[in-house]
């Protein structure tokens, strides 16, 4: 705490040059704003603090960063000297600006819409803070302030910021795992990262959303045919209904007419040819073959009830029309893994669940 003034510092201000003179006024100012709040009348505590305000601009960085040091364990903080204080340079304010709980939303928001990068900085680090600071936080999609609000466990992300990092992180792929811890991240946002992310953090995104169906089946089984509500007129609906449906076996005729498809060494041939097996867009049919990794195609094949050796000679004959080429062995591999080790049920889910993603990515 900032000693107040002694009969003998009164006598030194007295001979004292004007700046030493300001400090002292200033610290017995502090003092009597500060500890004097249930003691002196309201106009006595406004006409002190328009004082101390006054005096700021002659008073050094060092009692102005002990007078801001003071305000931060303050749950209220006198007004005027709180905005006095913050417009500082950080090199006093920054540890109000960091730490001070007498900081409401609408100060951080305004720092994060007029501050500047460092003041963005040190709102995201700070805890607790509000979905409504965040979201002005994410706003100029500066990747060193969305780095520190996703790894600040203790903020609450809305949706807003939870894509604006999703989609940010399509060029910046360290944000990946980061949104992966974050418990706000939804199952959209998750799968359509789940396109740009690599093996490892694909492997995280199925494991943590696998896009569960059964109990919604189980509980509209005795109530609806799903398998009639697919056939619906309602195209909206569709998609819908297509989500719900159990997954179906491929038939042999289809998996022939699939496969010569594919055969005809043209990338539309087989984007079609895998559209209409799957009852999916020809768009995410495009996605899924152009994927640079084979687990998309594993996920496909899946939903399809492909057999083993009728995956591997799927995927084998879907190498041809690559425009980056062939599978590798270790992506070849890594599909096949990923093939044996989902249900085709849920893989089913994840194939229709990504078209819905798919299509609304890329609708026009």
């Amino acid at each position: 705490m900032i000693q107040a003034l002694s009969q003998s510092d009164i006598q030194d201000a007295n001979q004292a040059e004007p700046e030493a003179a300001y400090e002292l006024l200033a610290r017995r100012l502090s003092d009597l704003l500060l500890t004097g709040l249930g003691s002196i009348a309201p106009h006595e505590l406004a006409l002190a603090e328009t004082a101390l305000v006054d005096l700021l601009p002659f008073l050094s960085n060092e009692l102005k960063v002990r007078l801001a040091e003071r305000l931060i364990p303050l749950e209220i903080a006198p007004d005027a000297l709180l905005a006095a204080l913050l417009a500082e340079p950080l090199s006093v304010s920054g540890a109000l600006v960091s730490e001070g709980l007498c900081l409401t939303n609408c100060d951080l928001v305004h720092f994060a819409e007029v501050g500047g990068l460092e003041h963005r900085l040190r709102v995201a680090q700070r805890r607790g803070l509000s979905r409504v600071v965040c979201d002005a936080l994410t706003v100029r999609g500066e990747i060193e302030v969305l780095r520190a609000l996703v790894g600040n466990v203790s903020a609450s992300l809305s949706d807003r910021a939870v894509e604006m990092v999703a989609r940010r992180s399509s060029a910046e792929p360290d944000l990946i795992m980061m949104l992966l811890n974050r418990r706000e991240l939804t199952p959209w946002f998750a799968h359509l990262m789940f396109w740009w992310a690599d093996g490892e953090e694909r492997s995280a995104i199925l494991k943590r959303f696998p896009i569960d169906r059964r109990a919604v089946v189980e509980a509209l089984d005795d109530l609806f045919d799903l398998e009639s509500l697919v056939e619906t007129e309602a195209v909206a609906l569709h998609a819908t209904y297509r989500l719900l449906r159990p997954a179906r076996r491929l038939e042999e005729e289809a998996l022939q007419a699939l496969i010569a498809g594919v055969d005809v060494r043209s990338t539309q041939s087989a984007v079609s040819a895998l559209a209409a097996a799957a009852d999916i867009s020809p768009k995410t049919a495009s996605w899924v073959i152009s994927d640079e990794g084979g687990e998309p195609l594993a996920v496909l094949g899946k939903a399809l009830g492909l057999s083993r050796e009728d995956f591997r000679d799927v995927a084998a004959r879907l190498s041809a029309a690559r425009l980056s080429g062939a599978y590798t062995e270790n992506e070849m591999e890594r599909a096949v893994a990923l093939f044996d080790s989902v249900t085709m049920d849920r893989a089913d889910s994840i194939l229709h669940f990504w078209d819905r993603i798919v299509c609304a990515e890329t609708r026009t």
